[in-house]
């Protein structure tokens, strides 16, 4: 018998505490939460922002599932790190909430670079 992972309740109280913690990150500069429709229920971006940014998220994520579904047939999205040089853009999705995280990402070595 296989044994199944219990996913916590995404509440109300949840999605706040883990968009307080997020912002306490060293680094963070933006945080936006949507639920599973990809609709922003939380977030420090402007409505517009937001409002892109999920839109964006969304393409995004399909295209990068159907590129998994040709490597792993079984799998799926755990999360997504894409980086610049200036920011980091982190995104977790799961079947109630999606996470995505825009982090500074400048650092010594990139500084020598220039």
């Amino acid at each position: 018998m296989q044994g199944y992972e219990v996913q916590p309740k995404r509440t109300q109280s949840y999605v706040d505490e883990a968009f307080r913690l997020l912002l306490e990150k060293p680094g963070v500069e933006e945080v936006l939460i949507m639920n599973h429709s990809g609709v922003p229920v939380k977030t420090s971006m402007s409505r517009q922002d937001a409002l892109q940014h999920a839109c964006l998220y969304d393409n995004l994520r399909e295209k990068t599932q159907a590129f998994l579904q040709k490597l792993e047939p079984q799998q799926n999205l755990a999360m997504l790190r894409v980086r610049t040089r200036l920011h980091e853009v982190l995104i977790t999705p799961d079947g109630k909430i999606t996470m995505l995280v825009v982090q500074n990402a400048k650092d010594k070595y990139l500084k020598s670079l220039d």
